[in-house]
């Protein structure tokens, strides 16, 4: 089973164009900032937004086809969507919403019960939870019931939409194994959207990154990750990426600053730095690094083990220290430093 997806359409300001494909080999996560068209894309698989043109196709079965007059409705398409706000019915129990979609597909009312108490059992609520109402739930209870609604179905596409956002950070992590071991287990077409780069990292085995209505880079996570051709991509993987013309042993980037580097790569090229990488001093450094340039330290952020610290400057960089370099060099009071980078730890690969 594949999708197979193109599809065109405006909505308010924005301008989505997409061809993509999903296949049940693996589970692929829609990545991107705010406002990309991530949450649209999912609706108008499912059918809820109606595409300009294009086509999409669900195994051998035709979903939209704009040119040839065909949308199949939301409720015909073998389709679950997981909302990242559950929408479950207020008044029905979560035994209940989880039978709701059963019984729509004409199952009767006793066996689309105990299906949803199988299915309760599988995503972890217990018996005692079953005949509660959702307003009566927690966020982390309330989304594993809109999972088991979604699985319960047995559809051949799912579609999460942010299905962690709304649960807190103690919940979330045992949310997002439950939600991995039930993904694993679905034989479904399985696209997940998400903000949150963990979630995308433990969920998905591809991503699919969306920027502004575009698809701007795809792949297996490693490769992503380890090539990433924006500078949305270069921060979900927590890299500095810089993007210019690499001639002569030197890459010029935009505002004319440049790096020397250690490749014979030339014409359009990205820099990957690793904030490991970066060596920050409080005076111009002595030695043989041939990258070295002033800046101002204008941000710290501790990471478990590492500070990471955002540097203004031509270009600016993250740098990654531990806390006792950062803090015999007093970077959380910001100000004037320098920082140095070898050109052999530059990694330069073609536009």
């Amino acid at each position: 089973m594949s999708l197979t997806a193109e599809l065109a359409l405006r909505l308010g300001p924005l301008d989505l164009d997409v061809t993509m494909e999903a296949s049940t080999d693996e589970v692929v996560a829609v990545v991107g900032p705010n406002g990309a068209g991530k949450s649209t894309l999912l609706r108008a698989l499912a059918g809820l937004v109606r595409a300009d043109r294009g086509r999409v196709t669900l195994g051998d079965r035709v979903l939209d086809d704009i040119a040839g007059g065909v949308h199949v409705p939301p409720e015909e398409r073998p389709v679950a969507v997981v909302f990242q706000d559950n929408v479950l019915f207020p008044h029905l129990s979560a035994l209940d919403n989880v039978a709701y979609g059963l019984r729509a597909q004409g199952m009767r009312r006793a066996e689309a019960r105990r299906r949803a108490g199988e299915w309760l059992e599988r995503v972890g609520i217990d018996g005692d939870h079953a005949g509660r109402r959702p307003a009566t739930l927690s966020g982390g209870q309330a989304q594993r019931v809109a999972l088991a609604r979604a699985l319960a179905t047995e559809p051949q596409l799912l579609l999460l939409d942010e299905p962690l956002s709304a649960v807190d950070v103690e919940t979330k992590g045992r949310l997002r194994r439950a939600l991995r071991e039930q993904l694993a287990g679905s034989p479904a077409v399985r696209l997940v959207v998400t903000h949150d780069p963990v979630d995308a990292m433990a969920l998905a085995d591809r991503l699919v990154v969306l920027e502004d209505g575009r698809i701007t880079q795809q792949g297996p996570i490693t490769e992503v990750t380890t090539r990433p051709r924006s500078a949305w991509v270069a921060r979900l993987a927590g890299l500095n990426l810089f993007r210019g013309t690499a001639e002569a042993g030197r890459l010029v980037v935009a505002g004319g600053s440049a790096l020397t580097i250690a490749s014979d790569v030339r014409g359009p090229a990205f820099a990957l730095v690793h904030p490991r990488a970066v060596t920050v001093h409080r005076s111009r450094p002595e030695g043989s690094a041939r990258n070295a340039w002033a800046g101002e330290a204008v941000g710290i952020h501790h990471e478990g083990d590492r500070v990471r610290v955002q540097i203004e400057g031509a270009p600016a960089i993250v740098a990654e220290l531990t806390p006792a370099g950062a803090g015999a060099l007093r970077l959380a009071e910001g100000g004037p430093v320098w920082v140095s980078v070898k050109a052999t730890e530059i990694d330069v690969y073609p536009d």
